[in-house]
């Protein structure tokens, strides 16, 4: 619904960039540049139209991005960026096995105009979502269940008070809604797509998957010091550290966790 964006804003939710047609063309690692700019030109300026306000945040369809497609977006005043998935490796992906993934820093940092998975110089800051091989990720917790995800928390969250690199959890606000007939047919293109049978691992419907993402979320609002906030919110925190891309270090108050933009 056209009025979903401003209502979501206005209840303090952030509207984040999500491309333009999550089409099988849309590709942010290999899209021929100037496609790439008019896309993100066209969704940015529809996302600002319908939400009422600026988008700063960014994550690629499939959550495929480029050094290029991050030099585009800091050049539109974007802020952040939560596409890459440091040390994630795994077949619940459409990368299939993306070595730029095993190599990217596993804290926040400002990436290279040439390569989104080194540091640089770029004014946007590059928000890894979380991993330990397997991703910190919704499409996770359909395959093993509430019980795993929750050790998996435990894990992130000691790291979390050692390093005070956030914990960055990925999901879909349409998991949560009836499927519309033919909106998820998928291309036969397994660069595009991945492991089609990969699938058939997921399990529940969607009220069932929103209580089990409910569950997760209420476990991890326990533990002393857990934060909430946004992506942008992370950003313009780390600009006011120091602005240098490296996460802060753990403060006895806080402890982030910044949940997937709405997209």
């Amino acid at each position: 619904m056209p009025e979903y964006p401003a209502r979501l804003r206005e209840a303090g939710h952030e509207i984040g960039c999500h491309g333009l047609t999550h089409g099988n063309e849309e590709e942010y690692d290999a899209m021929p540049l100037s496609m790439q700019e008019a896309y993100l030109e066209q969704a940015t300026a529809v996302l600002r139209s319908l939400s009422g306000g600026a988008i700063v945040s960014f994550r690629g369809p499939r959550v495929k991005v480029s050094g290029p497609t991050l030099r585009i977006l800091s050049r539109m005043g974007y802020r952040a960026d939560s596409t890459v998935c440091s040390q994630r490796c795994d077949l619940v992906s459409s990368n299939l096995f993306h070595t730029g993934w095993l190599r990217a820093p596993r804290r926040p940092y400002h990436p290279s105009a040439s390569d989104a998975y080194r540091r640089g110089d770029l004014p946007i800051l590059e928000v890894p979502v979380s991993a330990l091989a397997l991703p910190f990720i919704s499409s996770l917790l359909y395959v093993v269940g509430v019980p795993f995800m929750k050790l998996m928390f435990r894990a992130l969250y000691a790291e979390s008070r050692r390093t005070g690199k956030p914990i960055v959890y990925l999901f879909h606000p349409y998991e949560f809604a009836e499927e519309i007939k033919g909106a998820r047919d998928y291309s036969r293109n397994l660069k595009v797509h991945g492991v089609r049978a990969r699938r058939y691992l997921y399990r529940g419907e969607a009220k069932a998957r929103l209580e089990w993402n409910l569950q997760l979320w209420r476990y991890m609002a326990r533990f002393e010091g857990v934060r909430f906030m946004t992506v942008s919110q992370y950003a313009a925190q780390q600009a006011g550290n120091g602005g240098d891309g490296t996460a802060a270090p753990w403060r006895d108050d806080c402890a982030e966790v910044a949940a997937s933009l709405v997209h």
